[in-house]
C-alpha cells in the first residue's frame, strides 16, 4: 500500500509540474562536463562544469573549429558575449557567465528564432574543447 501511494504521489508531481518547454537535466556525469541543459524559446541554456575562462576560451576554440567567423566578442570577469556568423550568413549569440568557480553558464541561439540542431552542435563541440587533454 505504501508503494502504491508512493507511486501516484510520484505521478501527481509530473502531472502537476508540466511545463510547455522540453527541458533535459542530467546529474554530474551523465554527460561529461555538463551539469545540465535545456532548449527553451529558440535558446540552449547550458551549464558546463569548468571555470568561467575555460569556458570562455573553449567557446572560442569551438566556434573556429566549426568555421564560424567571429565578428564580436567581449567578456568581464563574470559574463561575456560572441557574435558568429556561419557560412549560411545566419548569427549565432552566445551569452557566458560565471556561475559559481567550477560552474559557467552558457546561452547559445542560432539565427533569429533559433535551430536545436545547430545548437547543440555547438554545445558539444564547446565540451569537447573543454575536456580535450
Amino acid at each position: 500500500m505504501k508503494k502504491a501511494s508512493h507511486l501516484v504521489g510520484l505521478w501527481l508531481v509530473f502531472f502537476l509540474a508540466g511545463c510547455p518547454a522540453p527541458l533535459v537535466f542530467f546529474g554530474a556525469g551523465t554527460a561529461a562536463g555538463i551539469v545540465g541543459y535545456k532548449y527553451y524559446e529558440g535558446a540552449l541554456e547550458v551549464v558546463y562544469e569548468a571555470p568561467y575562462m575555460e569556458t570562455w576560451d573553449a567557446t572560442l576554440k569551438a566556434l573556429e573549429r566549426m568555421n564560424l567567423r567571429v565578428e564580436e566578442k567581449e567578456h568581464d570577469l563574470t559574463k561575456g558575449k560572441i557574435v558568429a556568423k556561419r557560412a549560411d550568413n545566419k548569427t549565432v549569440n552566445i551569452k557566458i557567465s560565471y556561475q559559481s568557480s567550477k560552474e559557467t553558464k552558457v546561452v547559445i541561439r542560432v539565427g533569429v528564432l533559433g535551430d536545436e540542431e545547430a545548437s547543440m552542435a555547438i554545445k558539444e563541440e564547446i565540451r569537447k574543447a573543454l575536456f580535450e587533454a
